[in-house]
Formats: structure tokens, C-alpha cells, sequence
């Protein structure tokens, strides 16, 4: 029985040499700077080194090549080749360094960490959704809804330093993120729900100090979407917990993989957490069930991240726990906000920082 077990995954091993071959070969073709040449390459060393390490399958590996390949070569689309060939570069970075999903000045870090989650364990799914968006406008989600994609939300962003080159740059969103966002988001909002009808989240390329350039509009009538009764526009993707948790559910299967504080009992996929030594395990049991990373809600405000703000303030974010360390008693941090925000705090000092 040794000898079959051996066979599917010679038959993978098969698939990511022919993959990896396909793929070098165009992005060598098509990648015509000898330094971006030289990146993509390390990004699929990187890439593949995860498979070794047990982190993804060789199945997983071959058909995120594919994916990749086929944005990069397909006709037609609503984006462009060129910038196909920059959204292929991007997501291949992101795919060799998950954590490195940076959201920018946007108000994207619940989905931007959903999007870690997804580039850590499945990453064939993004580069599928992305590939599908890019070229027919659509995006299939995986309980088959067909979601309608904004065709100018899905163009790089040229307007802002940094936000459309090739190697992205640290704490800044790559035009990778940005298409990751826009469908991720879309994903959630075009659903109906207790609490709103379907609405569309699209991304402008203007913007100014208190316009991000993030716009909600309802798809009945195409009116942008306001708080309450008031006339105030929303402008953010407007999303909960609760939303999350779901949209975790339907592209992963898994349960109980948002953290919120609180004492009740855990509902629509969150857990809700009261101690840091519940906190610890759910860390610890997550990494045994291969669940990691989790999303944990925070107050981004408070001094622990380093985002900046004035004392006593309150901003609602949501981030990567990557890890704990028995040992240590610390959990490791990926903040959606960029390396020098990635932190290794103790385990009370982040439970602390939780909010509901």
C-alpha cells in the first residue's frame, strides 16, 4: 500500500515541474526588466519552498502556476496584458510571502487579512479568483455566485507613489492587494443580508485627505450607501465580524477562525475570547488543525501597534496572528499596516488590545 500512496503525489510532483516550466518561460518572456525577471524567479523558489515545508501541496503549487500562466498569456480581458503581467508579478510575491499583505491608506485590513489566510493555505484559490476577475469582469465565488466586478476598480492605480509596481513596496497596498480587495470585498457585499440589500464596493483612482477614494453604491438603484437614516456616505467597505467569519466559512470550510473578545457563546463562526489563556489555545489549537493564520479584531489605536494615534483613541482593525510560542508565552503579529508593525507581543499584553 506504500508503493500507491507514493503515486499522486509523483503524479503532482509531475504537474509542478510541467507548471513551473510553463510559467518561467512566459514571464521570462513577457517580464522584459532584468531585475523583475530576476524577483519573479526567487518569488517561485519562495513559493515552492513553502511546499517543501509542508505549508501547501504540490497540487496546490501546480495549480496556482497555472493560474498565474494563464493570467499572464489569455486573451482578451478586462485588463490589460501589460498590466496582467504586473498583477501576475504582485500576486506572485504575495503568494511566496503571504504576510506581506499590506492594505495602504485603505480601509481594507479585514479583508486584506483574509487574504493572508487565503495566499497561506490556498493560495490556487486567489490566483483563480484574480485570473477570472482580470478577464471576464466576474467572479465566481465558491457557493457559485457570480459576482460583478468593477472594470475600472480592477485597473492599476497610477495616481499614488508606489501603488502599482512591480515589487511591491513595504506597508504600501500593491495593485495585487488592491484586485484582491476589490473581489474579496464584492464577495461579501453583493449578498443580501439582514442588514442590507446587494451593494457594490469600488475603488477610484482620485482621492483626497478625507476620501480615500472607496465608494459603496446600492446595485437596486445605484445610490451610494449612507449611515442609518443620515446622508453620511459610508466609504468603506462597511464590513463585521460576522461578515468575515462567513466569507471565511465559504472559501475555506473552516469554522471558529475570527477571534473577538467577549463572553458569550461562540456564533456564526467567531470565538469569542475571554482570557488570554483562551486566547493561547485557540492559537494552539488552530495551528494543530493547520488553521493558521487566524483573524483577530483589535483596537488598532492602541500604542502596542504602533499606528500613530493620539492617546485614548479607539480605531476598530483587524489582524493576522500567525503563531504562539509556549515558551515565550508571545504570539506573532502580522499587521496589515507593514513590516515595522508586525510584532511579537506577550500574550496579555495583545489579548488587551481585543475588542468586540
Amino acid at each position: 500500500s506504500n508503493d500507491q500512496s507514493k503515486i499522486p503525489s509523483d503524479h503532482n510532483q509531475t504537474k509542478v515541474a510541467e507548471s513551473r516550466e510553463h510559467l518561467a518561460l512566459d514571464a521570462g518572456f513577457l517580464i522584459s526588466d532584468g531585475n523583475e525577471q530576476a524577483a519573479f524567479k526567487a518569488n517561485m523558489k519562495t513559493f515552492e519552498a513553502r511546499q517543501k515545508s509542508g505549508e501547501i501541496s504540490s497540487l496546490e503549487v501546480a495549480k496556482t502556476y497555472q493560474a498565474v500562466d494563464q493570467l499572464l498569456t489569455a486573451p482578451g480581458g478586462i485588463v490589460s496584458p501589460q498590466d496582467r503581467v504586473l498583477l501576475a508579478q504582485n500576486f506572485m510575491h504575495l503568494a511566496a510571502h503571504p504576510s506581506e499583505s499590506d492594505q495602504g491608506i485603505y480601509d481594507t485590513c479585514n479583508v486584506t487579512a483574509l487574504q493572508e489566510k487565503l495566499l497561506t493555505g490556498h493560495p490556487s484559490k486567489a490566483a483563480a479568483a484574480i485570473t477570472e476577475g482580470a478577464l471576464t469582469g466576474n467572479y465566481t465565488a465558491p457557493d457559485g455566485k457570480v459576482i460583478k466586478l468593477d472594470t475600472a476598480s480592477m485597473q492599476p492605480i497610477h495616481n499614488f507613489d508606489g501603488e502599482a509596481k512591480a515589487i511591491p513596496l513595504d506597508g504600501v497596498r500593491s495593485y495585487g492587494t488592491q484586485v484582491l480587495n476589490h473581489i474579496l470585498v464584492n464577495e461579501i457585499t453583493q449578498r443580501v443580508t439582514d442588514e442590507h440589500n446587494s451593494m457594490l464596493y469600488t475603488q477610484k483612482h482620485e482621492r483626497s485627505k478625507d476620501d480615500r477614494g472607496e465608494r459603496l453604491y446600492s446595485m437596486r438603484d445605484g445610490s451610494e450607501m449612507t449611515f442609518g437614516d443620515s446622508d453620511k456616505a459610508i466609504r468603506s467597505p462597511g464590513l463585521t465580524s460576522k461578515d468575515i467569519a462567513g466569507a471565511i466559512k465559504r472559501h475555506t470550510g473552516e469554522e471558529g477562525s475570527i477571534l473577538v473578545k467577549g463572553s458569550k457563546a461562540d456564533a456564526d463562526g467567531r470565538v469569542q475570547i475571554e482570557s488570554s489563556e483562551e486566547l493561547a489555545k485557540a492559537i494552539e489549537v488552530a495551528k494543530k488543525e493547520n488553521r493558521t493564520p487566524l483573524l483577530v479584531e483589535v483596537n488598532g489605536a492602541d500604542p502596542i501597534f504602533k499606528g500613530g494615534f493620539a492617546d485614548g483613541q479607539h480605531a476598530s482593525h483587524v489582524l493576522s496572528v500567525r503563531d504562539y510560542d509556549v515558551k515565550t508565552k508571545t504570539v506573532t503579529v502580522s499587521n496589515q499596516w507593514g513590516k515595522d508593525n508586525d510584532i511579537q507581543p506577550s500574550v496579555d499584553a495583545f489579548y488587551k488590545t481585543m475588542i468586540n
